[in-house]
């Protein structure tokens, strides 16, 4: 066929809109198009747990926001680590995401020889989601009524109260384990496979000590006379227990305990959908859901964009280091 002028003009047309739609603009009708399918929304822990409970809770403002399921799948055990091993190695498309908090993406790398993933290079941040400050709480058979005499109970028994957590290296653990190192009173950790049936075990009185949110189970249970908050794991006193002193306030000065929670995907998730998710999941902390979720668990929102998260656990994990190896905690 001759290349006549209008056949010339009409193959421009068509190499225009070649280019136009499939190749200069394909991440952009891609970015636009997430989510088309379903999001798997996992959790390091079983049912029940804080990060469970709150997942949950912000869960339905996101699928509703962006107009498709997020699915909420709890994976535990090894810490955490199964969850955050099935991220590292998920497609980095977006349709896998994690909630995970000080433990998995700050501690876990120094409580395991071989955790599965290294949080340094594997995860890109999405959002810091909020911090859960913690106290360190007795069960009414305990017989103490305050920490300075939790001390001198367990210096006189050593090893007799046990305590429960969610793994080697989880912070309820190591918080017990800085304990040890500051002023020399040891209990026996039991490890479970979330905090949800450690909490759930402490409450009906099989642990003797935890470090816990005061969440609304947790509130309830010291309200009926169950168990005792005896000091707070931050550097302020807990709102929720104004009168509960800090561990610096009982003379113990480097005892913050960081128990804060965020959202992480796999390192190459293109950044127009960690963006996206960003947006996103922030606002749909303010949804009434989430609202009343979070003030039932006693967690503080803080907002970050992805940058300002990433280099909050990665600034974490230098910091931790070396404090954590003079501990001396044998990796599992």
């Amino acid at each position: 066929m001759r290349n006549t002028p209008t056949n010339f003009a009409m193959s421009l047309v068509a190499l225009f809109s070649l280019t136009a739609f499939n190749l200069p603009f394909s991440k952009g009708a891609q970015a636009q198009a997430y989510p088309s399918k379903t999001v798997r929304w996992l959790i390091p822990s079983s049912p029940g747990g804080a990060f469970d409970i709150m997942t949950r809770g912000l869960a339905p403002a996101v699928s509703e926001q962006m107009g498709q399921t997020f699915f909420v799948d709890n994976i535990g055990g090894a810490g955490g680590n199964i969850a955050l091993q099935t991220v590292a190695r998920a497609e980095p498309d977006g349709y896998t995401i994690l909630t995970a908090g000080t433990s998995q993406l700050v501690f876990n790398r120094f409580f395991y020889n071989d955790p599965g993933f290294d949080a340094m290079t594997d995860f890109k941040g999405v959002a810091q989601l909020g911090d859960l400050p913690i106290a360190l709480w007795a069960y009414k058979s305990v017989p103490v009524t305050n920490f300075k005499e939790l001390v001198a109970y367990m210096k006189a028994n050593p090893g007799k109260l046990n305590y429960g957590s969610s793994g080697i290296g989880h912070l309820f653990h190591l918080g017990m384990a800085m304990l040890d190192d500051k002023i020399g009173i040891r209990a026996v950790h039991v490890p479970y496979k979330g905090v949800g049936p450690a909490v759930r075990d402490f409450l009906s009185g099989r642990l003797e000590l935890i470090f816990s949110v005061a969440q609304r189970p947790v509130m309830a249970a010291w309200k009926a006379g169950d168990i005792r908050p005896l000091v707070g794991g931050t550097d302020r006193r807990l709102k929720q227990l104004p009168d509960v002193p800090t561990f610096n306030e009982e003379g113990i000065p480097g005892m913050d305990i960081p128990n804060w929670v965020g959202l992480v995907v796999p390192a190459a998730v293109p950044p127009e959908i960690v963006t996206r998710l960003n947006r996103e999941v922030l606002k749909a902390t303010e949804s009434p859901v989430a609202v009343k979720t979070y003030q039932g668990m006693a967690m503080d929102v803080v907002k970050s964009t992805p940058e300002e998260f990433e280099e909050k656990y990665k600034r974490e994990i230098r910091q931790w280091g070396p404090f954590i190896g003079k501990l001396g905690i044998k990796p599992q």
